[in-house]
């Protein structure tokens, strides 16, 4: 089995509407070819001040987002149903690393970080990069290689 791995970041902070500058928030690598059995990394790194949270998730084909969990400046939370599955680790103000482990068919879908500040902030202002502004998606296929 192969896997293709494509990424897609948003930034997100309560209150602004619209594009945020796609410059503030990088997800790498852009495209992954793994097969089952193996792992695959995604780096998330922003530069924007005073955001102290990445988030994680994942979006199969026709289906809402799935939260996978976080990173709260140097304290994570992965979500029950993906613990063992995914990993996480960094610092929210400024990157993380999300890794698939054993990955399988059902691993498919689009996974994206998102990067805010705490909500306890004083900032009541959104920011958001919309997977239609940008072709920065990763996205975990899975096929049949016949040979």
């Amino acid at each position: 089995m192969i896997f293709t791995v494509f990424i897609v970041c948003f930034l997100h902070v309560p209150g602004i509407k619209g594009a945020f500058d796609t410059k503030r928030i990088v997800q790498t690598p852009l495209s992954i070819i793994k097969r089952t059995g193996e792992s695959v990394d995604s780096d998330c790194s922003h530069d924007t001040d005073n955001f102290e949270n990445i988030l994680w998730f994942k979006q199969e084909q026709d289906k809402a987002p799935e939260y996978l969990g976080h990173l709260n400046l140097n304290f994570l939370y992965v979500e029950a149903g993906v613990r063992g599955k995914i990993s996480l680790k960094g610092d929210g103000r400024k990157h993380s690393n999300l890794t698939v482990s054993n990955l399988s068919l059902s691993d498919s879908g689009v996974y994206f970080c998102a990067a805010r500040r705490h909500s306890a902030a004083e900032s009541s202002q959104v920011h958001t990069k919309t997977s239609e502004s940008t072709p920065d998606k990763q996205h975990v296929q899975a096929a049949e290689h016949l040979q």
